[in-house]
């Protein structure tokens, strides 16, 4: 019923003697790490998670259509004079098809809605869904983090985060969460929120980027429709 996660397969050609650098050191500098057991539950972590950070600087509107087009004056794609012309804006969107439960994935935990068959809704005791964003390239630009919902519930709503998944780039070690951009729905039908993302570099040599989704109610009136990842070229 869901689409699974893309896996890679590498082969071991060298086995190096070096020391990587410690797991915590992939958060950068500015990240604070999150304490608060409360937060921690409602991103869809345990409570005592001790490698989840919060990006610095993180802001949020839901005004702000402006923002995530036309920024820069490289233009669309179908205008450059270059297929990724350095500083060119692109975009990788994530369709709600492409979300499985963050633990429990089963047909009887989610439900797509009855009228286009695209909008997640959530059935059972399950509260989050995850999905991979890819298509990024390293070395580029985050800028922008866009989601759409219907929100027809007024006593619940929609979480939605965009975490930063890092682990050593060429050995092993624990695996660390930053929060790169979060947003909740408010009441409304075909609702849409735009959330800045301050400059952060894309690294997908030690890092993939997830976003997950949080439903607080077992209702078809929580519909999430999709996502959207805004950036620019390295």
């Amino acid at each position: 019923m869901f689409k699974r996660l893309k896996t890679l397969s590498f082969g071991c050609a060298f086995i190096l003697g070096f020391h990587f650098s410690t797991p915590a050191a992939l958060a950068a500098s500015d990240d604070v790490l999150i304490t608060d057991p409360d937060l921690l539950e409602a991103m869809g972590f345990a409570r005592d998670m001790d490698k989840v950070y919060m990006a610095a600087g993180i802001e949020l509107s839901n005004n702000a259509d402006s923002m995530d087009a036309g920024l820069w004056s490289s233009g669309s794609p179908s205008v450059q004079p270059e297929l990724f012309p350095s500083g060119s804006t692109d975009y990788s969107p994530v369709s709600a098809k492409e979300f499985f439960g963050r633990v429990d994935s089963t047909g009887t935990q989610w439900q797509f809605s009855a009228g286009n068959s695209l909008e997640l809704s959530r059935l059972g005791t399950e509260r989050f869904a995850d999905a991979q964003v890819e298509d990024l390239p390293n070395g580029g630009v985050l800028q922008f983090f866009r989601w759409w919902w219907s929100d027809n519930d007024p006593n619940s709503a929609m979480g939605i985060f965009l975490f930063e998944v890092c682990q050593p780039s060429f050995g092993g070690g624990a695996v660390t969460f930053t929060t790169v951009a979060t947003s909740t729905s408010f009441d409304t039908a075909n609702g849409s929120a735009v959330v800045v993302i301050p400059n952060r570099p894309i690294d997908t040599q030690s890092c993939y980027y997830l976003v997950r989704v949080r439903f607080d109610a077992a209702t078809s009136l929580l519909r999430f429709q999709k996502a959207r990842l805004q950036f620019t070229h390295p």
